[in-house]
C-alpha cells in the first residue's frame, strides 16, 4: 500500500487499515473535490490484469467490473477495495454506496473482486448479462443471488441483446438509477446476452464466438452532458461488427473516452469501430509485462502492438511521450513510445479522467500526475 493509501486509511479509519497487503499497487492521486457540479470522474482503477472502473458523478458513483488478478505480490481485492476505501473517505456525502454496480461478463478478471465489493459497501442496481457459466460465472452468480436476498433495497436486471431495439441502447431505472439536480448522467446498454447463434465463423481454444462470454459482454455507453465514454468490456470481432450494424447512423458509438476492449487485445478493437467512435482518450486496463504468470498480461501480450498502432492512428489528442512495453505475441514484448493520448494501468497506474459538462477533459494518473 502505498503512503497516500495508508495516510488516507489512518485519517479516514476506513476498513483498508485491515486488508491485505498490496505491493506495487499506486494508488491514484484521487483529484481534489471540484466547486463545479458538472464533472464526472472515471477512474480506471489497477487492479492488474482485470477490469475495475469507477464512475463518480456529482451525487452518485457506479462501478463497472470488479477486477482483477492474484498472485503472491499482487491481490486485486485488496488493491480495489483500498481505492473505493479511499474514494468514500473524499465522496462522504455518498456513505460509500454504489449507486449501480455492471459486470460486464462472467470471467474472473471481471468479477473476482464482487464478493469483496458486496461485503464492504452498499449497492442499490446491480446488471449484468444473466449468464452465470465461465471462469467467473461464481462471482456473477453471487451478484444476482446477493439482488435476490436484498430485493427491497437492491435492484438488479439481466441485460439481454434481443431486449435492445433502439439503436440508441436500452436504459431503465435499473440500467440509469442516477438523477443529479443539475447535470444527470445518461447511461444506456448497446449489447448484452445474445440469445440464439448468429453464426458467427471461427473457432478458438476448442469454442466458437457465440459459445465464447466475450462476446456477450454488456456494452454501455454513459455520457454527461457533451461528454460521452464507452465500456465494451471483452466484447470481441465478430459481436463488435454486428454492433456496429445494430447502431448503424445512430451516432451511439461516437464517443470521447473509450475503454480498451479485451484489455488491448488482438481482437477486441477493429479499425471500423475506432472510425465510429473517434476517441479522444483510450485506456487500457491491463497489468504489467513483467508479472510472468499463466494469466497475466505477458503471457497474453497485451495490450498487443497492432491495437496500439491503431487507435493511435484513429486519435489526434496527445499525451507526454511515454515508453513502454507493447505485445507482439504472447509472451513477446518490445518497447515503444506513445505520443497520442493512449493511457494503461500498467504503464501509468490508476487512471483518473476528469470529464467536464461542456466536453473538455482533463487526464491525471498515479505515476504521472496531472496532463
Amino acid at each position: 500500500m502505498t503512503k497516500l493509501a495508508v495516510l488516507l486509511c489512518l485519517l479516514a479509519l476506513t476498513p483498508a487499515c485491515a486488508a491485505p497487503q498490496v505491493r506495487d499497487v499506486p494508488q491514484a492521486p484521487l483529484p481534489a473535490l471540484s466547486d463545479r457540479d458538472d464533472v464526472m470522474r472515471i477512474h480506471f482503477i489497477d487492479i492488474g490484469q482485470g477490469l475495475g472502473v469507477l464512475l463518480e458523478f456529482p451525487c452518485a458513483a457506479m462501478l463497472i467490473d470488479t477486477g482483477g488478478e492474484q498472485a503472491d505480490a499482487f491481490n486485486s481485492d485488496a488493491a480495489l477495495v483500498a481505492y473505493l476505501d479511499a474514494f468514500f473517505a473524499r465522496r462522504t456525502d455518498l456513505q460509500r454506496t454504489l449507486a449501480l454496480v455492471a459486470l460486464t461478463h462472467p470471467h474472473i478478471d471481471h468479477t473476482r473482486g464482487v464478493g469483496a465489493v458486496l461485503s464492504h459497501f452498499q449497492v442499490q442496481n446491480a446488471i449484468d448479462n444473466g449468464m452465470t457459466q465461465g471462469s467467473g460465472g461464481a462471482g456473477q452468480g453471487e451478484l444476482q443471488q446477493f439482488a435476490r436476498d436484498h430485493a427491497e433495497t437492491t435492484h438488479y436486471r439481466a441485460v439481454h441483446l434481443e431486449d435492445i431495439a433502439d439503436p440508441h441502447g436500452l436504459t431503465d431505472a435499473v440500467i440509469d438509477p442516477i438523477r443529479c439536480p443539475n447535470i444527470d448522467p445518461q447511461i444506456h446498454a448497446l449489447w448484452g446476452q445474445v440469445a440464439v447463434d448468429p453464426g458467427w465463423p471461427g473457432m478458438r481454444f476448442g469454442k466458437t464466438p457465440f459459445q465464447n462470454a466475450n462476446n456477450h459482454s454488456v456494452v454501455l455507453r454513459v455520457d454527461f452532458g457533451k461528454a460521452s465514454a464507452l465500456f465494451t468490456g471483452d466484447l470481441e470481432e465478430p459481436a463488435i461488427r454486428d454492433l456496429l450494424k445494430r447502431t448503424g447512423e445512430s451516432g451511439a458509438l461516437n464517443v470521447d473516452v473509450y475503454q480498451v476492449g479485451h484489455h488491448g487485445s488482438f481482437n477486441g478493437t477493429i479499425p471500423e469501430l475506432v472510425t465510429a467512435m473517434s476517441p479522444e482518450i483510450a485506456v487500457f486496463s491491463m497489468g504489467p509485462a513483467s508479472r510472468q504468470l499463466t494469466w497475466s498480461a505477458w503471457k497474453y501480450g497485451h495490450p498487443r502492438k497492432e491495437i496500439v498502432d491503431m487507435l493511435e492512428a484513429g486519435m489526434t489528442r496527445r499525451r507526454p511521450e511515454i515508453t513502454v512495453p507493447v505485445g507482439l505475441a504472447g509472451e513477446k514484448f518490445q518497447q515503444q513510445k506513445i505520443q497520442k493520448a493512449l493511457y494503461g494501468t500498467a504503464w501509468d497506474g490508476s487512471v483518473v479522467i476528469e470529464a467536464m459538462a461542456d466536453g473538455r477533459m482533463k487526464v491525471v494518473t498515479a505515476k504521472h500526475g496531472g496532463q
